[in-house]
């Protein structure tokens, strides 16, 4: 009997030792799925013109981690982070490095006077005030445009005069604004619709948008 519990409690021994194994084994796994992190891009791209006061947003693969340059201030996290101004006239060159993958790269810009100037709308499918506009066109096209002065980011909304949002999708990509229709939420006949939201250039300039237009009624 003692010999067969000898037994028994070598077998549990081996059995513990052996689930120890695998347990480490499976920590540096975890270890290795770690991805360094790799610069993706920069907005505005270097090699362009920015202003003094501009941001500049960049883009990682993952988590970069603590990241510095050697102009600006840093900020963000997740995936991306900003540099923003003031940086001084003339030709300049950033050195951006980060810790998670120990990575670094440099971004060179020509910089011009601060930019005070807003954004503004200069056309589009649509005009501010426009009357007796044709439903049926637009959603046929499938797409509202609105276009800017110079290129922003930020977001846009199809909204009734009352506020309330139609269910377009929105979205701003260098100097346009798109508005994107959702089947089922067609825009109607004798209604006023109102394009609004908020966009900003590269120093950080703001605009509210609000372009308002009235759709004609049935013939």
């Amino acid at each position: 009997m003692a010999k067969m519990f000898r037994i028994f409690a070598l077998v549990l021994a081996a059995l513990f030792a052996l689930s120890l194994i695998v347990g480490c084994g499976g920590g540096e796994e975890e270890d290795d799925e770690v991805a360094a992190a790799e610069f993706s891009s920069a907005a505005p791209a270097g090699g362009e013109t920015i202003a003094a006061n501009a941001t500049i947003t960049l883009t990682f693969s993952s988590d970069p981690g603590d990241v510095t340059s050697s102009g600006g201030t840093v900020a963000g996290s997740g995936k991306t982070r900003t540099v923003a101004g003031p940086f001084p006239e003339g030709a300049l060159t950033l050195a951006i490095s980060w810790t998670n993958g120990d990575g670094s790269t440099s971004l060179s810009y020509t910089v011009a006077a601060a930019d005070n100037t807003a954004p503004t709308v200069t056309g589009g499918t649509v005009s501010d005030g426009d009357e007796d506009v044709d439903p049926e066109g637009i959603n046929s096209d499938g797409t509202i445009e609105i276009t800017f002065s110079e290129d922003v980011s930020g977001n846009i909304a199809l909204q009734t005069e009352g506020g309330d949002d139609v269910g377009w999708l929105g979205k701003v990509e260098g100097t346009t604004g798109t508005l994107d229709l959702v089947k089922g939420k067609e825009i109607g006949n004798e209604t006023t619709y109102v394009i609004a939201g908020k966009v900003a250039d590269a120093a950080g300039n703001e605009t509210e948008v609000s372009v308002t237009f009235t759709t004609k009624g049935k013939e």
